[in-house]
């Protein structure tokens, strides 16, 4: 017997005296030393699949850490590893080949440069940097979260469909429905408030709701750049790659926000790859479209890009109302429907904002045990939503559609006729016709003395062009959506 061997026996004795019977047989007596990746520092223990891995994440590193003070075994790491050899059941195989192996837990060149540690950013999830015990312990670091992060509240069934959402919500049911199979990436994209962490956590309570042994992981951009900085700094890379690279399900909320962390961009790029090659489901949510992210690598940018993008639009009066009476019920609030109407008229940025005036008011009644009717809505209205939105005007769209194009605004009032200048011209003069009401002829005159019948056949040429040109509406939409939000 090796000197591993004989420490993980002492170990296994303790928990055995320690634990029900039962939760040790289940968890414990199946874990065996992997002696080709032992050391006399680190003990490699082989798993059977990779719902183990999961529950052992979840349920067992106190008792492992007790069981080492216990002995005095604080110096000694344990490392777990799936065994591929032992093979997996049902759907739940990892894809070979994407493992880090244990020898490989140390920094690789290059990981020690993070930019300033990706500019400084440490989360709350992070530990002490001097905390000398944060080098020991089991192979899942503390820093690593051991919940899936799926808030159970957020389903398909509470979820109110419109026609501003009712696309994105029929691609993550079937996605749900299919992980791996049916598009893969999704990519959701839209304003915030809107739901796509909604439907994003709705996506993960589905498909565990099928398969209770799905292995599905949620977790938002910036905590993913948390996770992976620690590990960096405390060589646990091996813990963060066996929990992104072996799951049957990845959820990235607002990617946007690894825009300008090349490491961690670096880190999500070789992910990807793995869970993809895989057949694994990756699912990403984001405020801007693929193309609109900034300071984004282009290799990232193709790939969300490889599957669907589906977009959730701002709500329409009707959906508003809706969300509105679906928020009510939630609440317990009986909504009268001109007070809906009210706030669905001057509530129109995102649900957030409904939301906020529907809590508003409702705590207001409460408060002062009054109805909730339309005087007092009328009474409370103006200091939930602030100051009115400023007019949307043509200067306003000329300068989001140069920006987009990344032209200058002297280009789109310009007489030149590449397509470089006459495409965003046109998608311009289309937007400015129809967010801000202006004439054909008021057009003309602010793009350099354009004749009206000119800026009526550009109007009239993108309206075609959306019904078939995947590509332009795209643009379109995403530009819209930045007016709205800052309008």
């Amino acid at each position: 017997m090796t000197n591993s061997e004989h420490v993980w026996q002492s170990i296994k004795s303790y928990l055995k005296s320690t634990l029900d019977e039962s939760l040790f047989l289940e968890w414990v007596e199946p874990l065996s030393v992997d002696r080709r990746n032992s050391s006399e520092n680190a003990i490699a223990l082989a798993l059977p699949n990779l719902v183990y891995y999961q529950g052992l994440l979840n349920e067992f590193g106190p008792h492992f850490e007790r069981a080492k003070a216990a002995l005095g075994y604080q110096q000694i790491d344990l490392r777990f590893q799936v065994n591929e050899n032992i093979g997996l059941t049902d759907d739940l195989d990892g894809p070979n080949g994407i493992a880090v192996r244990p020898g490989e837990l140390f920094l690789e060149e290059g990981e020690g440069d993070l930019g300033a540690y990706e500019s400084g950013a440490l989360g709350e999830n992070s530990i002490a940097e001097e905390n000398p015990a944060a080098k020991s312990g089991p192979a899942f670091s503390r820093t690593l979260s051991r919940e899936i992060g799926i808030k159970p509240e957020y389903t398909f069934e509470n979820f109110v469909r419109g026609t501003s959402n009712q696309f994105a919500m029929a691609t993550c049911m079937n996605v749900a429905d299919n992980p791996g199979a049916a598009y893969n990436p999704l990519f959701i994209y839209g304003s915030t408030g809107l739901g796509k962490t909604h439907l994003l956590h709705a996506v993960g309570n589905r498909v565990l709701q099928k398969n209770p042994r799905a292995v599905v992981t949620y977790v938002s951009s910036e905590n993913f750049m948390n996770e992976y900085i620690h590990c960096v700094r405390h060589q646990k890379m091996w813990d963060f790659r066996q929990k992104y690279r072996f799951c049957d399900v990845l959820m990235i909320d607002d990617v946007q926000f690894i825009a300008n962390k090349k490491q961690t961009q670096e880190e999500f790029f070789h992910t990807f790859n793995a869970l993809y090659a895989a057949k694994k489901q990756i699912v990403i949510t984001s405020d801007l479209f693929p193309q609109d992210i900034p300071a984004i690598e282009d290799r990232l940018r193709n790939r969300f890009q490889w599957g669907l993008i589906a977009d959730i639009q701002t709500p329409d009066f009707e959906h508003r109302i809706a969300i509105l009476y679906k928020k009510a019920e939630q609440l317990g609030v009986n909504l009268d429907s001109e007070v809906a109407e009210y706030i669905a008229k001057h509530a129109k940025r995102n649900i957030r904002e409904l939301e906020g005036a529907l809590h508003r008011v409702h705590a207001f009644s409460k408060l002062h045990a009054r109805t909730l009717s339309l005087s007092l809505a009328l009474e409370t209205f103006k200091d939930v939503l602030g100051e009115p939105p400023k007019r949307l005007t043509v200067e306003h769209v000329q300068k989001a559609v140069a920006d987009h194009f990344k032209l200058k605004v002297a280009d789109l009032k310009s007489k030149r006729r590449q397509k470089a200048f006459a495409y965003p011209r046109q998608v311009a003069m289309y937007l400015a016709r129809k967010m801000t009401g202006a004439s054909f002829p008021e057009i003309g005159e602010r793009f350099g003395g354009k004749d009206h019948t000119t800026v009526m056949h550009n109007v009239r040429k993108i309206e075609g062009s959306l019904l078939k040109d995947l590509d332009l509406k795209a643009h379109v939409e995403s530009l819209e959506r930045q007016l709205e939000q800052s309008h």
